[in-house]
C-alpha cells in the first residue's frame, strides 16, 4: 500500500474538512456575506477558483445556475438588487446582481437548499426511483444517422415557413445532447415536436442576446417566454 507522508496527510485532510464545511450553498452565503452582493458567474468562479485549489472540480455554469441560484431564489434566501450591463459587451442580457435576502442569513436551508426545496430529494426512496427513472428513460436505442437527417428536415421546414433560421450546426452546437434526448419519444412525430420546440427556444433567446445561447442562459422572462413559444409550435406541429 502507498504510504503518505505527514504533510500531504495533512493537506488530504484539509481538503475533506474544508469540503465538508463549505457545501456549495454555505459557499455562496459567505460569498455574498463578504461582498454584499455579486453576479450568479463571479460567483461560480469564485467557487470554481476555490475549489480547484482543493483539486476538486466543479460542475458547469449552467448547471451551477440552475441548481444553486435558482433554487436560493425560490427559497426567498437571496434577493435581486439591480441589474447592469456588461461594459465589454453592450448587447448582452444586463447582469442580475443578488444579495442574501434579510433575516435569511443563518437559514437551515443554506446547507441542502434542493432538498430544503423538494424534501422527497432527501430520502432514499426518492433516490432510488430516480436512479429508476433515468435507467428507462436510458434504454431506447438511438436514432440512426439517417433517421436524424429525416427529423431535421422535417422540424427545419416547418420552422422555415414560419420564419425561423436556425441550422442544423448552430442547434447541434448548443444543444449536442439533442441526438439522445429524441430517442426518448416513441413517434417520428413527437421527436419531430421535440426538435421544433428546443430549436425554437433557441433561437428565441439568441435573438433577443444578439448572440447563439442556451435558454437557461438568459435571465428572466425570456427563458419563461421561449418555452411557451416551443410548447405552442410543438402543438401545432402535431395537430398538423
Amino acid at each position: 500500500m502507498m504510504e503518505c507522508s505527514e504533510s500531504e496527510v495533512v493537506e488530504m485532510a484539509e481538503r475533506v474538512k474544508r469540503g465538508w464545511i463549505l457545501p456549495t450553498g454555505i459557499f455562496i452565503r459567505d460569498y455574498l456575506r463578504e461582498h454584499k452582493q455579486g453576479y450568479a458567474q463571479e460567483i461560480w468562479r469564485s467557487l470554481k477558483a476555490e475549489r480547484a485549489e482543493m483539486g476538486i472540480t466543479v460542475g458547469s455554469y449552467q448547471s451551477f445556475r440552475a441548481n444553486y441560484i435558482y433554487v436560493l431564489k425560490k427559497l426567498g434566501l437571496i434577493r435581486p438588487v439591480k441589474r447592469e450591463r456588461v461594459p465589454e459587451q453592450p448587447s448582452w442580457f444586463a447582469r442580475a446582481y443578488y444579495s442574501i435576502t434579510p433575516g435569511r442569513e443563518d437559514d437551515r436551508a443554506w446547507r441542502h437548499p434542493q432538498i430544503a426545496l423538494d424534501p422527497r430529494r432527501g430520502g432514499p426512496t426518492y433516490r432510488r426511483k430516480y436512479a429508476k427513472a433515468r435507467r428507462k428513460k436510458l434504454l431506447p436505442k438511438p436514432p440512426s444517422l439517417e433517421e436524424l437527417d429525416r427529423i431535421w428536415r422535417a422540424a427545419s421546414a416547418f420552422l422555415r415557413e414560419r420564419d425561423y433560421v436556425l441550422t442544423r450546426e448552430q442547434f447541434e452546437s448548443v444543444r449536442p445532447e439533442w441526438t439522445s434526448e429524441v430517442a426518448l419519444y416513441p413517434t417520428f412525430e413527437e421527436k419531430v415536436g421535440y426538435v421544433i420546440r428546443r430549436a425554437s427556444e433557441i433561437e428565441y433567446v439568441s435573438r433577443m442576446a444578439r448572440r447563439l445561447i442556451r435558454p437557461e442562459e438568459a435571465p428572466e422572462p425570456f427563458p419563461t417566454e421561449a418555452r411557451k413559444l416551443g410548447k405552442t409550435l410543438e402543438k401545432e406541429w402535431l395537430r398538423s
